[in-house]
């Protein structure tokens, strides 16, 4: 069997976005999503320099398949009229080729001060000590790390988790940020997705850190009868308002945190608001490009 790779490099900021149209014209099956995200621009021990990331997929050759190409060519071009995205480039390669090519370019990542981000095939890398590393398969779900909201999510999480903490993370895409806080020390955590293939890819990469005696993945929003020290959700803005108005508020125990991330500066005042009105005090604010992570002390 041929192969069509397409493929685009952008800014990290833009590689989820275009991994949503990679999988929205060419889903992938059993929990997997179609696209990967590859990273380049860190030295050895992942430190970054000049982060870029490319976005590739993989469409069997046929001729539904060149429709499909056509069909994300077309999205993309939509998609810049927003954000910078070139036009991407697309090949036919061989299947020998197409079961490695991708993974290649996927290197450790650091984030915070002790979390690394390695790919599953990966040989841990050299590091200190006490650093903690979360093994994930790039392929799956949102949440790679590569985004800075995920790495503000990630600072923040590490910052604010003390160990035995019962911790809740809503909306945990490829389950990131549930396994770094079972890796932190966290004594339970739930994880919650509304999207059954983000599940079913959270329960593999908890699996694969071997912290599936802490972390619960369960399908659905969040629940409404358990309350956390520390609650975590790295979620667009208006879905972090929505999630408020739902009652997300009150599974944080009187004196727990709750973890914003996903805000943008446009909505930062608007969501500030809003905890500001529940009783909740913001005790730290961090910053990338146009992202903002709160912590928030109830």
């Amino acid at each position: 069997m041929r192969w069509i790779e397409i493929s685009v490099t952008v800014d990290p900021e833009v590689a989820e976005a275009v991994s949503e149209v990679f999988n929205r014209f060419n889903p992938g099956q059993e929990g997997h999503t179609s696209a990967v995200i590859e990273i380049e621009g860190f030295d050895p021990i992942g430190d970054v320099d000049h982060l870029q990331a490319i976005v590739r997929t993989y469409i069997p050759e046929s001729p539904e398949g060149w429709e499909r190409a056509r069909r994300i060519e077309v999205a993309l071009g939509h998609l810049n009229l927003i954000r910078p995205v070139p036009p991407p480039h697309i090949q036919v390669i061989d299947e020998e080729d197409w079961a490695n090519a991708w993974k290649k370019h996927y290197r450790p990542l650091r984030v915070g001060r002790r979390l690394v981000i390695l790919p599953v095939w990966e040989t841990p890398p050299a590091v200190e000590k006490e650093a903690i590393i979360i093994r994930l398969d790039p392929g799956l779900a949102f949440g790679t790390g590569l985004h800075p909201t995920t790495r503000l999510a990630l600072q923040l999480l590490e910052e604010a988790l003390q160990p035995g903490m019962r911790v809740l993370d809503v909306g945990t895409g490829s389950g990131i940020l549930a396994i770094a806080a079972a890796l932190l020390g966290a004594r339970h955590v739930v994880a919650t997705d509304i999207d059954p293939q983000a599940v079913t890819a959270a329960r593999k990469n908890v699996l694969e850190n071997q912290v599936e005696e802490h972390v619960e993945v369960r399908e659905g929003s969040f629940p409404t009868d358990e309350t956390f020290d520390l609650v975590i959700v790295n979620i667009l803005p208006h879905v972090i308002l929505n999630l408020l108005d739902q009652g997300l508020w009150r599974t944080v125990d009187e004196g727990g945190h709750l973890l914003l991330s996903g805000i943008t500066e446009a909505r930062e005042t608007d969501i500030m608001l809003a905890v500001s009105a529940r009783g909740g005090h913001i005790t730290k604010r961090i910053r990338e490009g146009d992202w903002v992570g709160l912590w928030v002390r109830k």
